[in-house]
């Protein structure tokens, strides 16, 4: 039976682009359709106990073009919809357009206790950067950070919430290290404000640390894409 999935909103169509192109060996499908009577571009890139996680932006109308292309350009990344690939030195999700999706597809899930991550705070952006390279080396895929703002309901500690100013943002990512599904985990680090650069640059052989780009393309280096969310992370209790 057909789980209502999770839709999580992303800030901008850079941030969809970077998360289904950048670093990635083959760049991953989008699908174009109505929800919430809003015309999005979407993909569902991770689950959680067997619900679906879809990242998406909503659009003026339901894309007519065939291509999201992307590509960095003197630091500035470009993205653009196409009807082609012409331009060699850029990257394209296919859009595949969905004309009738269950009804069951476009009903959100609602997010109870079981459903959200916990939490796993981290010292410094150097044992973030270790963490995610070296799985992303076991895995061999590429597993994206997110950026988002910190509310009160991504803290179930009252101490936690004391200690909260506007402004904080959390960045991070969900692995399980076991391999289990008993317990979701999100690991993280506290920003006190948001990130303007694509990706953080890290130095496997040097524990230094890492720093923020918009080019990862410097050699000796492990890039980890950074994605921002529109709104608080939903499944992160911090």
């Amino acid at each position: 039976m057909l789980k209502s999935p999770i839709y999580i909103r992303l800030k901008t169509i850079n941030d969809l682009s970077r998360l289904v192109c950048s670093l990635e060996r083959v760049p991953i499908p989008i699908f174009t359709y109505s929800f919430k009577n809003k015309a999005i571009l979407a993909s569902p890139m991770d689950s959680v106990s067997g619900r679906s996680i879809i990242y998406y932006v909503e659009i003026s109308d339901i894309c007519k073009h065939e291509f999201l292309s992307y590509k960095i350009n003197k630091n500035v990344e470009e993205v653009t919809l196409v009807n082609d690939m012409r331009d060699t030195s850029a990257n394209y999700s296919p859009i595949i357009k969905i004309a009738s999706p269950p009804e069951q597809f476009i009903k959100p899930s609602r997010i109870g206790t079981a459903l959200r991550y916990t939490g796993m705070g981290l010292q410094d952006l150097l044992s973030l950067s270790k963490l995610v390279a070296y799985r992303t080396i076991y895995e061999e895929n590429t597993i994206p950070l997110f950026l988002f703002p910190l509310s009160s309901k991504n803290s179930t500690s009252e101490v936690k919430k004391e200690k909260m100013h506007f402004g904080t943002y959390l960045l991070g990512t969900a692995l399980n290290m076991l391999d289990s599904t008993d317990v979701n985990y999100f690991y993280y680090v506290n920003l006190d404000k948001p990130i303007t650069n694509y990706y953080l640059k890290f130095n496997m052989q040097k524990s230094i640390e890492p720093t923020f780009s918009n080019h990862p393309d410097e050699h000796g280096f492990v890039y980890l894409k950074i994605i921002q969310m529109a709104e608080p992370h939903p499944l992160v209790e911090a």
